[in-house]
């Protein structure tokens, strides 16, 4: 699986942009606002997600580790396959996104290409928890509820030794934190955080 490409993006087509790497042009399928941001002839580094299917292979690429996680989530809404997730991503910034499943804006997030009012309320029901834990409860710019990371924070460096990457280990550890408190210990709240679905 690509995780990662980092090339020269040599054309922008209207549903994302080749990237040059090594030689190779791969389709990197994104956001209007991500391939904006990296002109033909700039260098680019996106996250990837690699889509395959019976008919295709095609390639997801996110300018930001949160875009790219919120794309896992909405991949977890029945109905909801890349091609849309894509297209939800597409409507606003990804916190501004969460902010409103979270809210239970329903209205907003009809707004949303491809989202009608089933869509939006199974989008509230799937993710509103998972969510919460991202964005502050009065969606001021969104801030994240869970402090930064502190340095030597036990649990988060256990979940990133186990693979995880930055974000989904703040996610599990909030999460675990959360669920049995901050009494817990380091083993408990790792054992929680990988429950985390």
């Amino acid at each position: 699986m690509i995780a990662r490409l980092h090339g020269t993006v040599v054309e922008r087509r209207s549903q994302g942009l080749v990237l040059d790497v090594g030689g190779v042009g791969y389709l990197v399928l994104c956001t209007d606002a991500t391939a904006a941001r990296h002109p033909v002839g700039s260098q680019a580094t996106l996250r990837i997600h690699t889509s395959v299917r019976e008919d295709a292979i095609e390639l997801y690429g996110f300018a930001s580790e949160l875009e790219e996680v919120l794309f896992h989530e909405l991949l977890r809404v029945q109905g909801i396959g890349p091609r849309m997730a894509l297209g939800i991503l597409a409507g606003g910034e990804p916190r501004d996104i969460a902010a409103a499943i979270v809210a239970g804006d329903l209205a907003r997030l009809r707004k949303l290409p491809g989202v009608g009012k089933k869509t939006a309320e199974r989008l509230v029901v799937d993710l509103r928890e998972r969510l919460a834990l991202f964005v502050g409860p009065a969606h001021e710019k969104a801030a994240p509820v869970s402090s930064p990371p502190r340095a030597g924070d036990e649990l988060l460096l256990a979940l990133e030794a186990l693979g995880y990457r930055a974000a989904e280990a703040e996610w599990r550890a909030a999460f675990a934190r959360k669920r049995l408190g901050e009494s817990a210990s380091v083993e408990e709240l790792v054992k929680e955080a990988l429950r985390a679905r």
